[in-house]
């Protein structure tokens, strides 16, 4: 019989896993190895990142500002100048890997994400007009996100592996536990994180 961390190894390499059941498992592991930092990592994927809380620069994705036309009711894109170019280039998208599949199964093309009052009073301060405007996004980059949470449950698991690290029974040794401890394991999420600028928003919908 193999252990729990060979066993979500196998499941992480499916490409039609289930990747909720994926963060289930993946957090028993790291919650019996005392793995704190990746932990916490988990409960934010499953469950969203608070509106103050720095997200990981893969959750950083790039799409088009759209403004509502109050005249007729239609969707425009907004021209950015080049001064601006960088910071309405991505967005830091907060909902949990959950919302995430459901926008991406719902959506047909695109999914657009409300703007921030803040930054919709910055963008209405070079309108001829005042109204709201949404961030759009092919749902192909959702999927992409999706995707790059599997794949670092999936390394995770080889690193835990290389490491002696098999959970044997649902259970880890003090051995293991220890090993578990290793900075390259315990800082392991330090390698999602990076330094990424990109614009604020609110709640995402289907478009």
């Amino acid at each position: 019989m193999s252990g729990i961390v060979l066993e979500l190894q196998r499941e992480a390499l499916d490409k039609a896993a289930n990747i909720e059941s994926l963060l289930r498992k993946a957090y028993v592991i790291a919650k019996k190895l005392k793995l704190e930092k990746f932990e916490e990592w988990i409960k934010q994927e499953q469950d969203g990142y608070s509106i103050e809380t720095e997200v990981p620069s893969y959750r950083y994705i790039g799409g088009s500002v759209y403004a509502l036309n109050p005249a007729n009711g239609r969707w425009i894109p907004v021209g950015i100048s080049d001064g601006g170019r960088n910071k309405f280039s991505k967005f830091p998208i907060k909902e949990g890997i959950p919302s995430l599949n459901d926008l991406y199964i719902t959506a047909k093309d695109n999914v657009s994400f409300s703007i921030s009052s803040t930054l919709t009073d910055v963008l209405n301060k070079t309108s001829p007009f005042e109204t709201i405007y949404s961030f759009v996004v092919p749902k192909s980059q959702l999927h992409q996100v999706i995707s790059t949470v599997q794949n670092s449950i999936l390394d995770w698991t080889l690193l835990l592996e290389e490491n002696g690290i098999e959970g044997e029974n649902l259970s880890f040794t003090n051995a293991e536990i220890e090993n578990a401890q290793l900075p390259i394991i315990n800082n392991y999420i330090n390698n999602f994180y990076a330094n990424v600028e990109g614009i604020d928003l609110q709640q995402g919908s289907s478009k």
